[in-house]
């Protein structure tokens, strides 16, 4: 009884170190990732489609996005295309 009690405490202490080095394992490569998906500066970069519209000449990949955005919205692009929708 003894004895099965003890390799039950063995095996759960075994397992418990195990789970412990792959939580560790785990958590180191969750601090040292390089995060590539940030890697392309959205907010830096010209936009893709600045060659084939004249709108988004000027414009950084992101202004691009939220631009689209805007536009599937049905927001006005200028002040003064507001405020004739206001009035």
């Amino acid at each position: 009884m003894v004895k099965r009690m003890l390799v039950r405490v063995g095996i759960g202490l075994a397992l418990a170190a195990v789970a412990r080095v792959g939580v560790k394992k785990y958590l180191d490569d969750r601090e040292t990732n390089d995060h590539s998906y940030l890697e392309p500066k959205w907010d830096e970069t010209p936009s893709v489609d600045a060659d084939k519209d004249e709108d988004e000449v000027g414009l950084t990949q992101l202004d691009s996005i939220y631009r689209a955005e805007w536009q599937a919205n049905a927001y006005p692009r200028s002040e003064a295309e507001r405020k004739a929708l206001e009035e």
